[in-house]
Parts: structure tokens; C-alpha cells; sequence
């Protein structure tokens, strides 16, 4: 399967918008350069040693799903309904015009999915979506 990097870049973007990091905090976190980072989210050519050394700093990402599309975006919750980084429910807020802004996101990429042939696990991310805006 070959590895296409705007589809990483825009998978990483959301996953960094749904976290909320910003690029300052992105290098802080990760200890890469800012043109490192950049080139990742957008897509641009980089080397793939460093988004592996980028993805050791985010515990509950799927590398499997960044670099390919496939499975859920988050590796499994703990028993106590905690992700890997300890936040209860993954998110730091739920914020209408935030979730609005992931489901455009999440619609994106999906259609870039379908597109390419790969049948993505988005239905997930869409009932959580769903279920944040009905709760606030």
C-alpha cells in the first residue's frame, strides 16, 4: 500500500485541531523545528523517520490510521474511560463552533477517502461529534 503524504497531513491537521495544539505548542511537545511540522500537515515531502519520531508523543494516535487510513484514529481508551494522555474524554472543550469545524474537517477527509478507494472508520468520529453537540 503506498503512502500518500497529503493524506497524512491532512489526518495529523485533525487530529491537532481535535486535540487543539497549536504549532508552538506542536514543537514544544515534539521537539521538531517548525518546518518539520509544517511540511507534515500540509503534505509536503519530508522524511518519514521524523513523523515516527513525531507520533511517540502522542500516545493515543493511531499510527496505523495516520499513515494509512486504516482503523480508529484513537488507539483503545483505558478502563477508567481515560485516554492515553490521562484527559478524561479526549477533548478539552465542546464548543458549538469548535465541533463544527471538525465535522466540515471529518466530511473532508472522509470524501478524500471514498475517493482514493479506502473505506475509513469515520463512523466513530462522527457519533462522537454528534453526541458533543447534542450534550452542550
Amino acid at each position: 500500500m503506498a503512502i500518500d503524504l497529503q493524506q497524512i497531513g491532512k489526518r495529523f491537521r485533525f487530529y491537532t485541531n481535535l486535540k487543539e495544539l497549536d504549532m508552538e505548542q506542536l514543537v514544544s511537545m515534539t521537539g521538531s523545528d517548525e518546518k518539520t511540522l509544517s511540511c507534515i500537515i500540509s503534505g509536503q515531502c519530508y522524511i518519514l523517520d521524523d513523523l515516527v519520531a513525531i507520533l511517540k508523543h502522542f500516545p493515543d494516535l493511531n499510527s496505523q490510521w495516520l499513515i494509512y487510513g486504516e482503523g480508529s484514529m484513537f488507539k483503545p481508551m483505558n478502563e477508567d474511560g481515560t485516554c492515553h494522555d490521562h484527559q478524561k474524554g479526549c477533548l478539552k472543550k465542546d464548543k458549538s463552533a469548535y465541533l463544527a469545524q471538525m465535522q466540515d474537517m471529518l466530511q473532508e477527509l472522509e470524501a478524500t477517502e471514498v475517493a482514493k478507494g479506502h473505506t475509513p472508520d469515520v463512523e466513530a468520529l462522527k457519533a462522537k461529534l454528534a453526541q458533543l453537540k447534542a450534550a452542550e
